[in-house]
Parts: C-alpha cells; structure tokens; sequence
C-alpha cells in the first residue's frame, strides 16, 4: 500500500516534469529569417520586453531602400509560440494587426489582418547561423 507521503511526492514529481516539458516546448523568434518571396531578410529582436523585428538585407536591388524598415513594433507574447503586434506593409504601406506564430525553431508564420477577419499570410525560414551553430541571443537592435 502507498502512503499518502508517497502519493504526494509522486503528484509533485509528475506535474514537475510536466511542467519542464512545456517550458521546453516555447520557442523564441529572435535573430534572422527569411522572406522566401523575393529574399528579404528580416532581424526580429528583443525592444523592451517585447518583440520588434526590421528589414537588415534584400537580395534584389530593388528592395535594398527597405533595409533599416521596422515591420513589427511591440509585439507581445500572447501564448507559448505566438505574438500579437502592429505590422507594417511596405508594398502598401499600412499597418495591420499582426499575429507572428513559431511552429517549428525554423519556421514562423506572420499574419496581417484587418478588423481581425480579412487575412493575408506567409512563411518564413530562419537563417542558418554561420558560427557555432548555437541559437541566436535575445538581444536588443540598435535602432
């Protein structure tokens, strides 16, 4: 027969590792992805606890003046992989809600939509680092 002691300590150990799996399940947007349309370049960063992210390189010459182009200002975390900001369209130059979603550490989806109804979306991948291999930091852009 199991004690109570016992049951309990069993209890704390089970929501513990339950615990640990879904921290280890939220992912982070931060460094570099790319656009696949037209090979756009973008750098999402941490801008005072929350998340901003800027056109850094365009592969067309065309799309160069864009660099330095903030496209998502503070977007907030609203569930483990997903983010809620305010998103601006340099092709028509508004700015819609914004919803960002990391469905795998290299893939995100970015999603503008208007009134919440009307949505428009793509997916990204993020840039292989050419280093070590390790996952980018969580650090703040200079603007």
């Amino acid at each position: 027969m199991i004690s109570f002691k016992h049951a309990a300590l069993a209890a704390l150990i089970a929501l513990g590792s339950i615990g640990y799996a879904a921290a280890s399940d939220v992912k982070e947007p931060y460094g570099l992805w790319l656009r696949p349309e037209g090979g756009v370049k973008f750098s999402f960063y941490d801008c005072g606890g929350l998340l901003c992210a800027k056109v850094v390189d365009a592969a067309r010459p065309e799309d160069k003046a864009g660099i330095g182009t903030v496209i998502l200002r503070g977007a907030k975390r609203t569930a483990a992989n997903e983010w809620r900001g305010k998103l601006y369209n340099s092709d028509d130059g508004k700015v819609y809600d914004g919803y960002i979603t990391l469905t795998s550490d290299d893939e995100l989806t970015l999603k503008g939509c208007i009134l919440g109804v009307l949505c428009g979306g793509e997916t990204w991948k993020r840039v292989p680092q050419a280093s070590s291999g390790t996952k980018p930091a969580r650090t703040a852009a200079v603007q």
